[in-house]
């Protein structure tokens, strides 16, 4: 079942920081659309220094069980120090298959994986935005290239830029009024 997020205000959304879900429906999913906002007032940013080159942007399939990319490649080397992009608690920090990954869990149904990253912390650690938790590693397809940061909210991936820049369209206004 696919589940609608609708955002009612921006004041509420900064105020209980939570999403709430509409009642489902037959329609295709739509890709979630986390207000600008967010960014600023709750200090999401970055898990690399500076702004990374995005190698692969994200590519949410239509269905779940579809090919796509859920998550972003982010221009690192091997050694590159990792951040965590938002506070919260380390959930997994451990290799899958041929990567070491590292998973934040940062309340009100986000959570954040960070792949190829040689842990710093440990599962259970509380880390703050910003905070060193390791370093870019190697495997998989970012193998010595770069990361992957994906963003899943409430189990959906989201598009983790959304959550960095205003992705809305520029409005000009008059210049007169």
């Amino acid at each position: 079942m696919k589940i609608k997020y609708l955002f009612a205000g921006l004041q509420v959304l900064l105020l209980a920081f939570s999403f709430p879900p509409a009642a489902p429906t037959d329609a295709e999913p739509q890709q979630v659309q986390v207000p600008a906002a967010l960014a600023a007032t709750n200090s999401w940013r970055w898990p690399l220094a500076g702004e990374p080159a995005i190698l692969v942007p994200f590519d949410k399939p239509e269905k779940n069980w579809l090919p796509g990319h859920r998550g972003v490649d982010l221009a690192a080397s091997a050694g590159d120090a990792v951040f965590a992009p938002q506070r919260g608690r380390v959930s997994f920090a451990s290799v899958i298959v041929d990567r070491p990954v590292l998973v934040i869990d940062h309340g009100s149904g986000f959570k954040t994986s960070i792949e190829p990253v040689s842990a710093e912390v440990s599962v259970g650690d509380w880390v703050e935005a910003g905070t060193k938790v390791g370093q870019a590693a190697t495997g998989a397809h970012c193998s010595g290239r770069c990361i992957h940061w994906g963003v899943r909210l409430d189990g959906e991936y989201i598009d983790p830029v959304l959550l960095i820049r205003d992705m809305r369209p520029s409005i000009l206004l008059p210049l007169n009024e």
